[in-house]
């Protein structure tokens, strides 16, 4: 499961690099004081999403490329379908997670419903913002 190296750009090769948190961390989260401030906010969103049964979690933006300080840290969350329920119960994960989600406070992690949306969320975080669109790769968590 081991990330790859990155290119020429700074970036992943394309594809999606399913990965644990620990190589994540290990990986991305601890050159730069920055790095490590968004390592810790994407290790609060992973216990989140474990705690809901999440099926699936992405994890993209400058956080996963060569960057020293990266900008943000992006991830989407593919809810389990019982997740409106564990929020309606009241349950403390469910609803913290749900306000991030509602309010995009804060504003880089996104919520899949379904395959779809899963789909959509890795097409769209599969291009970089240039002008040419090239693909890049993405890190996906095992949860």
């Amino acid at each position: 499961m081991a990330i790859p190296d990155f290119r020429d750009d700074g970036r992943l090769p394309e594809g999606l690099h399913i990965s644990t948190e620990a190589e994540v961390t290990f990986r991305f989260g601890g050159a730069t004081p920055r790095r490590h401030r968004l390592a810790l906010r994407l290790r609060r969103w992973i216990e989140l999403a474990r705690a809901v049964s999440s099926r699936r979690f992405l994890v993209d933006g400058s956080f996963v490329t060569a960057a020293p300080d990266p900008a943000d840290v992006d991830a989407v969350v593919w809810l389990d379908d019982d997740f409106s329920t564990r929020v309606s119960r009241g349950e403390s994960a469910a609803v913290e997670l749900e306000m991030m989600l509602l309010t995009r406070q804060p504003e880089e992690i996104y919520g899949a419903d379904n395959q779809r949306d899963w789909d959509d969320w890795v097409h769209y975080f599969s291009r970089t913002r240039e002008a040419d669109g090239r693909r890049k790769g993405l890190v996906e968590i095992a949860l």
